[in-house]
């Protein structure tokens, strides 16, 4: 029975003996989110016994948080607030007809609780999940009786994440950014956006002179040819050692006049006025006025850089549309905001220095420096100006800057626009905040290559698949296998971390099996392939054959199953992929809940993939297993992880030569 039209759904539910047409409410999506109907023939029943606003009966329906609480809740003050709840209760109760999709509600407190029966939950979820396939989960998904999708006006996102400092070395927060920005750019490409990636570099100012200070000093060719990546970093910290001292005692100065309430660009003037301070801003204006041997100097790092950081992102599965940067910006347009913001008086001088006084714009504290004291630009005039050329060059509808900042760098760039009169452009922009504390660098080294880090997880996960003979089989342990999970566990660990909490970064943990990880996921994903392999899906299952799935076991996860389109439009609004993170794991939970014969046979429970003929897997149950694996497979990629189990598959697939 398809459902991916109204028609057809409303033919299914006149085969139930349901009223027709479906019942619409404004914030209902009946033809994305399957539990919708429910909500929407709940509310229509309770609008029919009480006599409140169809809204308000609609808004009163929940899910259910405990099986103990039934499958759904109407919360009672919600549909007439001075209606006593015990008496609403009684009433609804007494006219309340079952039908085939609830069974009898009961009263508890407040709450009205109501199951959903379960002959009809999987009659209805499961063909609504399997024929939306890898669509199933998309918010506003509009099929017209055709079947086929109506065209949508396209808004493009640009996103830009990762953005590492080539002349340092590679960081936890541009781990997080890369991982969590890819997430982003999924999730707005799923939802029908078009979205570009960028990944905004630092590849010029005074790192990449300090950079280029450290390779007349210490810098060898030969070294270069060998691993250039390697030696960089080797000449960066030799020079930053050297540097070091400097920067602690220009950073003193400065707490020092701005507790005596002085200003704190003045304080600093002698000290940056000599030593590495005065080769490294020397060396960046050689950059700025065109020397050659310094611009070929820079030429160099950036294009191995590069290089480098591509191979990184695509063992991550991730491509840049465009590798852009500082030194990308023109210098025309520098020029231009300067005057701009000069015209409007919103720059002013200080030590030497053109700077904005953020308060005077609106924000709570800050300097934003336009151009230092050796009349160099700063990074955020590059900043600023790299947005503007954006904006003129690409027409989109929103900018997403996915980057932990602690000194409210984006946040001052949207004032400076606004104050610009940019007000269309600011109101486009918008920062997605991560913490960056984390205990990378201090578990793999401070001067751990990208590379190594995946390298690392990969071994981990080696190791463990030795320790676990079950898991090998099922799995494999190829390097390509081994690989991708190593990735899997290093994906896993940022995505299923909230935002704003810290990075913990235990590459055991990682690695492991246990409940929480990305390896978890790619176990129970192969192991729904391993028993749809044996027992394929097959079409026309008749009522009789859907009402065999009906222990509580297999309605908790149909529920969970449909509220998948739920968890992802609230994830598209808070851009925290840990939420789906945890909701597939309760559904590769629930999973191994219906696949148990007996919970308290832990025997079975370690024994994976069991003999599934013994346990007679139907067609019925081979159809919810595939809902589960769509599902599954859904949300992984959404957030960026490739089931390992296409790869198995690809394996199997190959012909072996004679």
């Amino acid at each position: 029975m398809a459902t991916l039209s109204v028609t057809n759904l409303e033919r299914l539910f006149g085969e139930l003996e349901l009223s027709t047409p479906i019942p619409q409410f404004a914030s209902s999506d009946i033809r994305s989110k399957p539990l919708d109907l429910y909500r929407s023939y709940l509310a229509e029943l309770i609008c029919g016994i009480v006599d409140c606003d169809p809204t308000a009966a609609y808004s009163a329906v929940q899910l259910s948080n405990d099986p103990l609480h039934g499958d759904f809740t109407v919360v009672l003050p919600r549909l007439c607030t001075n209606a006593n709840p015990k008496e609403l209760a009684q009433t609804v109760i007494e006219k309340f007809a079952p039908n085939a999709l609830f069974d009898l509600p009961w009263a508890d407190g407040v709450y009205l609780r109501v199951c959903a029966h379960s002959g009809t939950l999987p009659r209805l979820l499961i063909p609504f999940i399997i024929e939306r396939n890898s669509g199933y989960g998309r918010h506003g998904e509009e099929k017209q009786e055709t079947g086929s999708l109506s065209p949508r006006q396209e808004k493009e996102v640009v996103v830009e994440f990762s953005s590492p400092n080539i002349a340092s070395e590679f960081q936890a927060k541009h781990l997080r950014s890369t991982i969590i920005g890819e997430f982003i750019s999924n999730i707005y490409q799923f939802m029908g956006w078009k979205v570009f990636r960028t990944n905004y570099l630092g590849d010029w100012g005074k790192d990449m002179a300090l950079l280029g200070v450290g390779w007349e000093n210490f810098g060898s060719e030969e070294d270069f040819e060998k691993d250039p990546v390697s030696h960089l970093l080797d000449v960066y910290h030799k020079i930053h050692q050297e540097f070091l001292p400097e920067q602690i005692a220009s950073r003193k100065a400065r707490d020092e006049a701005k507790k005596h309430g002085q200003d704190e660009l003045e304080a600093t003037v002698g000290i940056e006025g000599r030593g590495v301070f005065a080769e490294r801003n020397a060396f960046f204006k050689r950059m700025e006025d065109g020397d050659q041997h310094a611009l070929d100097l820079f030429k160099s790092i950036r294009e191995v850089n590069i290089d480098s950081y591509a191979k990184f992102y695509g063992r991550l599965g991730i491509t840049f549309d465009e590798y852009s940067g500082e030194s990308q910006v023109r210098q025309e347009t520098i020029a231009e905001l300067e005057q701009a913001l000069k015209d409007k008086g919103i720059t002013e001088e200080s030590g030497g220095a053109s700077v904005i006084d953020m308060k005077k714009l609106g924000a709570k504290f800050g300097t934003a420096i336009v151009r230092d004291r050796t009349g160099s630009s700063t990074y955020f005039m590059r900043y600023l100006a790299a947005v503007l050329e954006r904006s003129r060059r690409q027409e989109f509808d929103k900018m997403i800057f996915v980057a932990a900042d602690k000194t409210g760098h984006f946040s001052r760039l949207i004032k400076v626009f606004e104050a610009l009169g940019m007000t269309e452009l600011a109101a486009k922009l918008e920062h997605v905040q991560l913490n960056d504390v984390s205990h990378m660098a201090e578990k793999l080294g401070h001067d751990c290559q990208p590379h190594n880090i995946i390298d690392q997880c990969a071994k981990a996960v080696r190791d463990v698949l030795k320790a676990d003979e079950q898991k090998a089989t099922v799995l494999g342990t190829s390097d390509e296998v081994v690989t991708k999970l190593g990735t899997t566990a290093i994906l896993a660990q940022e995505l299923s971390t909230k935002r704003g909490s810290d990075h913990a970064f235990d590459i055991n943990s990682m690695a492991s099996f246990k409940s929480g990880t990305g390896a978890y996921l790619q176990y129970h994903y192969a192991q729904l392939c391993s028993i749809l392999k044996s027992h394929p899906l097959k079409a026309d299952l008749t009522p009789e054959d859907y009402e065999s799935l009906s222990e509580e076991e297999h309605t908790s996860l149909l529920l969970a199953l449909g509220q998948y389109p739920e968890v992802v439009q609230a994830t598209y609004k808070s851009l925290e992929p840990a939420n789906i993170m945890a909701y597939l794991h309760t559904v590769a939970e629930k999973l191994t809940d219906c696949l148990d014969d007996d919970e308290d046979d832990e025997q079975e429970e370690q024994e994976g993939v069991r003999d599934m003929e013994e346990k007679g897997i139907g067609p019925v149950q081979s159809a919810l297993f595939e809902a589960t694996r769509v599902v599954l497979e859904n949300g992984m990629r959404l957030l960026g992880l490739e089931p390992v189990a296409f790869l198995l598959r690809e394996r199997a697939d190959t012909p072996v030569a004679d």
